[in-house]
């Protein structure tokens, strides 16, 4: 695996850590606290970043991406231990696919896309919920860890 995409997938693991040291940070009373309507609570927003990581595990091994059939376990919403162990869980397995398969080749709806290409997607999608969890803990008016401070909050 070239040592570029090595970095990513080191950085891949750094955003995923911020991810789970805000759920640490979260009362897990507020996982069902949402900002209005048609957003998600903040339980859902975690527990879709992980079933959308399905979708692209499962296309690593089908060679084509499909988002229609994530499973949607809801009763992982509202328990911080489920949803941390559970995006653990779904982040080993889309790393030991990724090491297995270094050469896939994924159909983005048309398009091929190399393993670097998939995973820098599956980390903007990750980055675009971190940005909603900020909105959801700014209204709440609770502390960001520590982790959080190279971002200035």
């Amino acid at each position: 695996m070239e040592q570029e995409f090595k970095q990513l997938l080191q950085d891949w693991q750094a955003i995923r850590q911020l991810t789970l040291d805000l759920l640490d940070e979260l009362p897990e009373k507020y996982l069902s606290f949402t900002v209005g309507r048609n957003m998600g609570t903040i339980g859902k927003q975690y527990r879709h970043i992980g079933d959308v990581q399905i979708c692209y595990t499962d296309a690593i091994k089908t060679g084509k991406i499909d988002f229609s059939k994530y499973k949607k376990d809801y009763s992982l919403e509202s328990s911080q231990e489920k949803l941390k162990t559970f995006l653990q869980e779904v982040n080993r397995e889309m790393l030991k696919l990724i090491k297995e398969n270094p050469k896939a080749e994924i159909d983005w709806f048309g398009e091929k896309w190399n393993l670097k290409q998939h995973t820098k997607a599956v980390i903007e999608h990750e980055i675009l919920h971190q940005g909603e969890l900020i909105v959801y803990i700014r209204i709440l008016g609770l502390k960001f860890p520590k982790s959080w401070k190279q971002w200035g909050l």
